[in-house]
């Protein structure tokens, strides 16, 4: 059985107590889960796992996507592999997993309500609920890319200048990119609006058109048959993950790195990651007075509470800087 007919019956079932509006969600939330496996993971849905699931909430959770939303993705997740064991009782079925929902522990659940212990950690070290890199050290983490060099400076170059989250970027074409107004449109994908984002020439045209007209580009594997601006030489497109990973490289390179906390499995949680150079956007623009509005449509927030974190952490900076300021000194 296919997964369309798999989800066709699990839409079925869902349908008998919620509402129409309900169960399409759900449905689109699963189509959505399938396609990140496939292209953060590459497996197929009938292959997850709790890592994977875990990852997922991680990815979410590092692109500032609210708790509450998370949560209702996560449960849609969850029924739906309720279901399949409930279906494979009277289908023919491939071999049912585990609720990948199943295998994560309490500390693993704390994400769904807001990461509270990475948050906990950014504010031990950075006492700022947003960790973000000021422009010299943006600079330090370009001089410290790993190879490709020039395809890995124009991805923090144009996370930083534009606030790209790291899957926007990766999922960047071609034909999104405008080279004569210089901006670069971004298709709906956390919400229902699309947004374009303007770059500057000066800080990152001359590794723009290394990368797209003298080679950079072209000697990728896939270059020749992907639509897309960040091809490899492993897939059509660079995955968010490989991003993040680079970023974090450059960062222990360049000495920006902390370790701010632990997940339950032992694994690091990080100051530097591809979404801090969101933050490093964001708050670059606050200080540049941007309005609050024009930073929430440049930035795709959907919530104008969440832009407005920026603006309150620029200020609690600012009381800070002027409580310290001896005018004697």
């Amino acid at each position: 059985m296919d997964f369309d007919t798999v989800l066709s019956k699990f839409r079925r079932r869902r349908g008998r107590n919620s509402a129409e509006s309900t169960v399409d969600r759900y449905v689109n939330h699963v189509r959505n889960w399938r396609e990140w496996l496939t292209d953060a993971r590459g497996k197929q849905i009938w292959d997850a796992d709790s890592v994977d699931l875990l990852v997922f909430i991680e990815e979410l959770t590092d692109e500032g996507m609210a708790p509450s939303t998370i949560s209702q993705r996560v449960s849609a997740i969850s029924k739906f592999y309720q279901d399949l064991a409930k279906l494979t009782e009277r289908y023919d079925m491939p071999d049912v997993p585990e609720n990948p929902y199943d295998g994560l522990d309490g500390e693993d659940k704390r994400l769904l309500r807001g990461d509270t212990k990475k948050k906990a950690g950014l504010e031990d070290i950075t006492q700022d609920e947003y960790p973000y890199l000021n422009s010299d050290e943006v600079s330090d983490l370009i001089d410290s890319v790993p190879s490709p060099r020039i395809r890995n400076e124009l991805i923090i170059r144009l996370l930083f200048n534009c606030g790209f989250r790291r899957g926007e970027l990766a999922a960047c074409k071609l034909k999104h990119v405008d080279r004569e107004d210089k901006s670069i449109f971004i298709p709906p994908r956390k919400s229902d609006n699309s947004r374009i984002v303007s770059y500057n020439e000066e800080y990152l045209g001359f590794q723009l058109s290394q990368w797209l007209d003298y080679g950079g580009r072209e000697s990728m594997t896939y270059a020749e048959d992907s639509e897309y601006l960040f091809p490899t030489n492993y897939n059509l497109h660079i995955s968010g993950n490989s991003i993040n990973g680079m970023i974090k490289k450059a960062a222990k390179s360049a000495g920006l790195q902390e370790t701010i906390s632990e997940y339950s499995d032992g694994r690091e949680i990080h100051k530097v990651t591809a979404h801090t150079l969101r933050h490093s956007f964001a708050m670059q623009a606050i200080r540049s007075d941007i309005d609050v509005r024009t930073l929430q449509s440049l930035l795709g927030h959907d919530d104008l509470d969440t832009t407005l974190i920026y603006l309150q952490q620029s200020k609690d900076e600012a009381k800070e800087e002027s409580r310290l300021f001896n005018p004697e000194a």
